[in-house]
Order: structure tokens, then sequence, then C-alpha cells
């Protein structure tokens, strides 16, 4: 992970189908508005404080942990993908636990902005990938490989990937870092996480999301530099659930350890801070018994 010194991890009058669309969005969002929060509980499993209060309970007390759960968004019709995106990028909420909305140092979850703004960069037309490009994503995000993060943020425009991102998902906590340089110094809170990872099938290219998702679906189970990343969400998700892990020491004499993942249409952010006195095999424990603590999400 990521050090202080050289942080290294880490879219006539109108005829029948002009009328249709905007109808056809009204009754996406009125039914979201009113659907009765137990019909939305059946349809997505327990409700978001049950999952809140069980990761919480189950986490030792060894730090500080932060919790946030949010529904992943889909495309219901490609037509009214972009009108969907800006609503959700304005209406959708995530429930969070006390610590939510802390700033944490996100270690190498900000390689996940990193991967989403080249990709949709290269996409428009504004940014020419190299060569070795693509590897160096897909190492990025499967292997957390930092090497690989450090060569993109050089090249593709360090900090402002993050700035870009959170304006364009709403990231209100979410920051690059003080020092340039320092990319796993980048701040973030778990309700962004858990915002960004629900925009991303609407508010991304669906090819740009597919890839990120499958990338981090054949996440390795070890990482570039040897860290075993099978703690959190990886340790206890069905297998092929979209994952990506951080850790990372000592940032303010404190050490972080992250987990987040899609588990089904469930996003699930945990974002740990021990301090340096705990070491990684204590903290991994501690977050894996908040993610098995989670009850399973209902079969699609």
């Amino acid at each position: 992970m990521a050090t202080v010194a050289a942080p290294r991890r880490r879219h006539g009058p109108p005829g029948p189908r002009r009328v249709l669309l905007p109808l056809t969005l009204f009754a996406l969002l009125l039914a979201e508005v009113l659907l009765a929060p137990d019909r939305r509980a059946a349809a997505g499993g327990p409700p978001p404080a049950e999952l809140l209060a069980a990761a919480a309970s189950a986490y030792p007390p060894v730090g500080t942990l932060a919790v946030a759960v949010a529904r992943q968004q889909d495309v219901v019709a490609a037509s009214i993908r972009a009108a969907e995106a800006r609503s959700a990028r304005l209406a959708r909420a995530t429930a969070g636990n006390a610590a939510a909305d802390r700033a944490f140092p996100a270690a190498s979850m900000v390689k996940l902005f990193v991967a989403e703004d080249v990709l949709r960069r290269a996409r428009a037309g504004v940014l020419a990938l190299r060569p070795d490009d693509p590897a160096l994503l897909e190492a990025m995000i499967r292997r957390s490989d930092d090497p690989a993060a450090s060569a993109l943020w050089v090249r593709h425009g360090g900090g402002r990937m993050v700035t870009d991102v959170a304006r364009r998902y709403g990231l209100t906590g979410t920051a690059p870092p003080v020092v340039p340089g320092q990319w796993g110094q980048t701040v973030t809170t778990a309700r962004d996480l858990a915002r960004f990872l629900s925009l991303l099938p609407v508010a991304a290219h669906p090819d740009d999301a597919a890839t990120l998702l499958g990338w981090m679906r054949s996440a390795d189970g070890v990482a570039a530099d040897g860290f075993d990343q099978r703690f959190g969400l990886f340790g206890t998700a069905p297998p092929r659930t979209a994952v990506k892990q951080g850790w990372m020491c000592c940032v303010d004499g404190a050490r972080h350890l992250h987990s987040v993942g899609v588990v089904g249409r469930r996003v699930v952010v945990l974002l740990s801070e021990v301090p340096r006195a705990v070491g990684y095999e204590q903290a991994r424990a501690a977050l894996t018994a908040a993610a098995a603590a989670l009850p399973p999400p209902p079969p699609h």
C-alpha cells in the first residue's frame, strides 16, 4: 500500500414516441419515490439501517469503521440513460453510519477514479492511450499494482482525474492529495464511494462500466506486491463479486484498510482506520468480521 513518504498503492407537435420517453422516465422516478419502504426492502433485501448495524456491531473495537450501502443503478432503456443518470446524480441517496461522511485517505480506492476517468477520456477522443495503458489499467485494478497506478497518474493528469470524477459523480467529500504525487493520500468518504459505484453503470459509458466492473470481478487473491487481498468483502462475498481492496500505512500515525464491492445489486463500502500499533493481520480480521456480518443480498 502507499506510504506517506512514497505512496505506492495503494453522458409540428411531438409524436407518440417523443411523449413516451419522458413519461417512462417519470414513471421510473415516481416509483422510486413512492414505493413503500417495506416493498423497497423486499425488492433489495434487508433495509439499509439493518445492514449498517450488522457491519458496525461486528467490527471489533480496534479502530474506526465507516460503512455505506447503496443499490446499484442500471440502464432501463438506452434512450433514457443520460436523463436517468442526471436524475440519479441529483436524487440518489446512500445510507451510511456516523462515520460515512468522514474523509479517509483513499489508498488504492483512488485507482477506481483513475480507471473511470482514463476510460472515459479515451472513448471521447480527448486522450490518446499509450500502447501499454490498457494493461496498466487492468493491473492497477485486478492486482492493485502501484507502479501501474503511478505511471497512469503521471501520464494522464494526476489530481485532475480525481477532481473531474468528483464533479461528474457529485462526490462532495472527495479531493486530490495536497501533495500532487502522493496519490494514495487522495481523500474520499464511504458515502462518496458508494455513490460512485451505484452510479457507475448509468454515468459511465456502458462498455467502460462493464470493463471496470469486470476487472473488479477478476481481482487476484494476492496483489502485485504480495499482499493478501482476501479480506473484508473479498474474503466473504460470493466468487466473482466485483471488489476493490486498499491498504496503507501510515498517515498521522494511523493504518488504513478498505474494502468495497458490488454484491449482486448491493454496493457496500467499508473504510477503516486503526492505530499504527494494530497490525495488518488484526486490521484485516476486523474488516472481514464486519463484512461477514452482512446478510446476503436477495437472488436476482
